[in-house]
């Protein structure tokens, strides 16, 4: 975890410029000076008048989106992830070194209904909801899927403090998509999380995040035998960054719990149930330079509930640990984000079981090739643990591409494409995940916009009766203050 620094560009605020004269311009209005979000919406009707590309809202250090689901779940049914949650990462690392995204990147948001945000005391709230209808020809997402009609309700808030030092984000984001046709076949899902910063003194930040999320196991998953899984993940991390010289070091810890219970309510549903605890240390380049190396080594500890849940007993607690090595890339506005590499170990205690180990890669890079267009990448591994017999867990490594334009302030496009590939370990299962989306959304209103998409997923498997491949569209509206 990387501990953030102060700038503008995580608290929102306006790159410094002179502002034309209002009264040079047709019909300008008169602005109070002391009204930040009038004086930002005179900034962009006097400044973009005849552009597309108004000043973005604040970048949510608690919305951030870091490495890749390849655009697929991972095993998990998700809703794909906001635009913008890569270019808040990338601000996050931007941030480290003293610098900040440049506000002419376009963070893939029609202008012309930008979210103002409610100010609560010394905050700005921000609310919005999207309400879809569509159609799907595989509403349980398996081999033996039928056509469905389908609904979408997605609720989300978020907070940024308003805070002259410090800063503290929050961010709430829902969704539930029902079938009419299947209704037993409901994906609902919930992300709550939260980032704190403090700034210490001049050269050390601390930074602490808490975070929950809530998700149904996708139902070719070779661990959902009941077909029925939800998912539950609570982590907390915390983190010193500290500048020395031409090196910044970040200690930092982690816990992260995730549990499996039936949505029929029966409890716990598998020997997956565990806790996995983390301490790392990163040594950074802080040089000034458009490519600073970095260096990160963590020690791993993960506990299960059940050291015996099976029938052959097996005690799958483990000690690890993870190197990377990699290099941070600030050549903004053009180019943000950082790539690594290295290896991770978990030694699993029962001698039946072979330590789950293999390369990790990962990266965040957002690139903006115009002030009309960004493209975002994603790369990561992630490591699960699991309950089939003889078998030590499963690695999975996702990549994603993401593009963004602008047609004009009010009408938006946007594609991506991913892929995940899952390999587990004592056992010859893989599988194979490519997922595809295009994307367009209209402004009607200041705060009404509609916006209408088709999805394409394609899941192979080695376990016999599990590939299949699904398409649907929908279309409906967003509504934001």
């Amino acid at each position: 975890m990387r501990a953030q620094d102060s700038t503008s560009g995580l608290r929102g605020s306006v790159d410094e410029q002179a502002v034309p004269d209002e009264s040079a311009a047709s019909g300008a209005r008169t602005v109070d000076a002391t009204n930040e979000l009038q004086r930002r919406d005179s900034v962009y009707e006097l400044q973009n008048r005849d552009s597309v590309v108004g000043l973005r809202s604040t970048l949510n250090a608690a919305s951030a989106e870091e490495g890749s689901t390849g655009l697929g779940t991972a095993g998990r049914v998700t809703p794909i992830r906001g635009f913008s949650d890569r270019l808040s990462a990338a601000q996050a690392i931007a941030a480290s070194r003293g610098e900040s995204l440049d506000s002419s990147v376009f963070d893939g948001e029609t202008t012309y209904d930008r979210a103002e945000g409610i100010r609560l005391g010394s905050f700005t709230i921000t609310p919005e909801v999207t309400v879809t209808g569509g159609w799907t020809d595989n509403a349980e997402g398996s081999t033996t899927g039928t056509s469905s009609r389908l609904y979408r309700v997605a609720p989300s808030i978020t907070g940024t403090s308003n805070w002259s030092r410090h800063q503290l984000d929050f961010a709430l984001r829902g969704s539930y998509i029902g079938y009419p046709e299947e209704p037993s076949q409901s994906d609902p899902s919930l992300n709550l999380s939260t980032t704190f910063r403090a700034d210490l003194s001049a050269s050390t930040t601390a930074a602490a995040g808490l975070g929950y999320n809530y998700s149904r196991e996708d139902q070719s998953s070779v661990e959902n035998i009941s077909g029925d899984n939800d998912v539950h993940e609570l982590t907390g991390t915390l983190g010193f960054t500290r500048n020395v010289g031409l090196v910044s070091a970040t200690l930092g810890a982690g816990v992260d719990r995730t549990s499996y219970t039936s949505s029929g309510g029966s409890g716990s549903t598998s020997g997956r149930d565990n806790t996995l605890y983390s301490a790392n240390l990163r040594l950074e380049g802080n040089g000034g330079a458009v490519f600073e190396p970095f260096a990160v080594g963590s020690l791993l500890l993960r506990r299960f509930d059940k050291t015996c849940s099976d029938a052959i007993c097996e005690n799958r607690n483990a000690n690890g640990y993870e190197l990377r090595g990699g290099l941070t890339i600030a050549a903004t506005p053009k180019l943000t984000g950082e790539v690594s590499g290295g290896w991770r170990i978990e030694d699993i205690e029962d001698s039946r079981l072979a330590a789950l180990q293999g390369l990790v890669v990962d990266g965040t890079l957002v690139w903006s090739p115009s002030r009309l267009t960004t493209v975002t990448a994603g790369l990561s591994t992630g490591f699960e643990p699991t309950d089939l017999d003889y078998v030590s867990g499963s690695i999975i490594y996702s990549g994603d591409l993401r593009a963004a334009h602008s047609f004009s302030d009010r009408f938006v496009g946007e594609a991506g494409v991913g892929y995940s590939y899952r390999t587990y370990q004592g056992a010859s299962i893989e599988t194979e995940t490519l997922t595809g989306f295009v994307g367009l959304t209209y402004a009607v209103t200041r705060n009404v916009a509609f916006e209408t998409q088709y999805s394409y997923t394609a899941y192979d498997s080695t376990t016999a009766g599990s590939d299949y491949t699904k398409n649907s569209i929908e279309a409906g509206f967003r509504f934001r203050h």
